[in-house]
This record gives structure tokens, sequence and C-alpha cells, in this order.
């Protein structure tokens, strides 16, 4: 696995040949009427540099395909879908399609929303740790259904010497890491604007704890 960085001109050729894979971090978004400017400034930001590195990356290889986690269906549906997701997001895939990339769907949509349907009951379940713990198991077993169909799509559409592109929250992509075959090589894209971000929703939670704390 490759982390971003300053690729070297020397060392370009070792990684043109073999299946390549960027991976780019999927953060939430918030509407404009929900957020503050200084974050929207934030993930402008942090779009931007993203698509400067993976420009950066292309080097090495021109994207081809581009594959989005929650996305389950192709055509103006997923990008309608994309955009009601993330507009900033959109915006950058929409330009790689408009390069010559093309769009490929890796969920499966039956297997997403029971993923998703064990997500949300574990977030309002907390009452009997005897029913957490059973949740939390459904939800793993779902996971490596959605994990393994996800790699096995990736393995079955990127070819021989082509570049992809992974929009995925960072937590997912770590889990789908083992599923991916040993010959992708996986590049890892970390804008500097991600570690703002961060920061911004620690501090957000941060005062919504005092809040609670002061009654």
């Amino acid at each position: 696995m490759q982390k971003l960085g300053k690729i070297e001109k020397p060392s370009l050729a070792k990684f043109r040949h073999g299946r390549k894979l960027f991976c780019v971090p999927l953060i939430p978004y918030l509407q404009s009427e929900e957020a503050q400017e200084d974050f929207q400034e934030k993930v402008s930001l942090y779009w931007k540099q993203a698509n400067e590195q993976v420009s950066n990356l292309e080097k090495v290889g021109k994207i081809t395909c581009v594959y989005h986690e929650s996305i389950t269906s192709n055509g103006e549906s997923a990008m309608n879908a994309m955009k009601r997701i993330n507009e900033k997001c959109y915006q950058f895939v929409k330009a790689k399609l408009e390069q010559g990339a093309r769009l490929e769907v890796v969920e499966d949509r039956e297997t997403l929303d029971e993923y998703l349907d064990w997500s949300i009951c574990l977030s309002v379940i907390g009452r009997s740790q005897k029913v957490v713990n059973q949740i939390i198991d459904f939800q793993g077993k779902v996971a490596k259904r959605r994990y393994d169909h996800i790699a096995k799509r990736i393995k079955e559409t990127l070819e021989d010497d082509e570049a992809g592109l992974l929009i995925m929250t960072e937590e997912n992509r770590m889990s789908l890491q083992s599923y991916l075959p040993s010959d992708i090589q996986v590049f890892l894209v970390h804008p500097p604007a991600l570690n703002d971000i961060r920061r911004w929703f620690r501090e957000q939670l941060l005062n919504q704890t005092r809040k609670i704390k002061d009654g």
C-alpha cells in the first residue's frame, strides 16, 4: 500500500504497470443552511486538494474506473444520488467521468440496506448489552458480505494496468483493505484539509457535550 507523497520521476515506471486504486476519503457533508461558513470553506479546500493530489497520481495511470460507496445504480440516477450525498464529491466525480472514466457500481442494494438498517439499530439501542452485542454480531456478518462484494466488483471491473478511483469513508476503506486482490496497488489520498475537518467535527462534538452538561 502506497501513501501519497511526492512521486519522484525515477520511480514512476515501477508504478505504471499493474492495477492501481486511488482512495479518496468520503467526508461528511452538511447542507449549506446547517454548516458554518468556515466549514464550507474547509470542504471546498479539501476537494480542491484531493483533485490536485489525484491528478498528480494520474502520472502513473489515468483513472478509467470510479467507485463510490453507497451508490447502487448507474447512469443519471447514480449521479443524482451522489449529488444528494455530497455536492462537492459529485462535482469531483463528474469531472473524472467527463475526462473519460466510467462509473462502476460496487454495492449490492439489498446488502447495503441490511447493513444500514443494523447501523441504525445500533445507534438507537443501548439499554441491554446483550441486544447490543447481538446487533454488532449481525452487522458484522453483513459487513463481511458487503466488503466481499465490493472487492469482487473491483476485481472484475479494474483491468490490467488500469487505475481506479475509490471514494469511501476511511473507516470503511480500512475494513475493505484486506478483501482487495493482492495485485492491486493501493494509494491513499490524504489532503491536508482533512485534518482541519476532523478537528472541526471534534470541536462541534465537544461543544454539544458541554451544552448537555451545562443543562
